[in-house]
């Protein structure tokens, strides 16, 4: 077999592939262009190109503190506001809201937190606690005390132990808060993270 039979060992860079890469450029930076927002929202920060570092989400901007006998009964039910801060794009770069919100003991030793914010209305009324179902004739009727969207078009009612909707158009439950208790106190740490407050 003689060396003229071998076919000839193509050149790795030729014509076609230097053509195939510039058809390509724009592509992948196209791709690159529309990535980067879209990364941006599904993981929120601050700076760009900033993917694998912790998301940019709202934080309690300082502590609120019950003491234990604050709380003699079960349904003692204590409204608060809760500073938030929240990253946004503007020149401070962050912005402070105040979160309306129930602290509630729901047994002995065991106290829970939500946010007063409706999850189906978000009005600027928010969300009461009823001790009496029998005052509101246009709600179900329950033996324990129930949290109530005054809205109108809404009238969702939720459980004051864990949130969830007990009846009316609300989907989801009430974002809770995390609530630490140090064997004096009860700290307001922080909120539920993906809730809606």
């Amino acid at each position: 077999m003689d060396d003229n039979d071998c076919p000839a060992a193509e050149p790795l860079l030729n014509r076609r592939t230097i053509l195939k890469f510039v058809a390509g450029a724009p592509l992948v930076a196209t791709f690159g262009f529309v990535a980067s927002p879209l990364l941006r929202y599904l993981k929120p920060t601050m700076e760009a190109g900033s993917f694998f570092q912790s998301a940019d989400l709202p934080k309690a901007e300082q502590s609120v503190q019950f003491r234990k006998n604050d709380f003699p009964d079960i349904w003692t039910c204590i409204p608060f506001l809760l500073p938030v801060r929240y990253l946004v794009f503007n020149p401070e770069e962050y912005e402070t809201r105040k979160i309306p919100a129930f602290i509630i003991s729901t047994a002995a030793n065991k106290v829970v937190a939500f946010s007063r914010i409706c999850t189906h209305c978000r009005h600027t009324q928010p969300v009461n606690f009823l001790s009496n179902t029998a005052e509101l004739p246009y709600i179900e009727q329950s033996k324990t005390p129930v949290l109530c969207c005054p809205c109108a078009c809404d009238l969702s009612t939720f459980d004051p132990t864990d949130g969830r909707v007990l009846s009316g158009p609300a989907h989801r439950p009430l974002r809770r808060i995390d609530v630490s208790f140090d064997g004096e106190c009860y700290r307001i740490i922080g909120l539920e993270q993906g809730g809606i407050a």
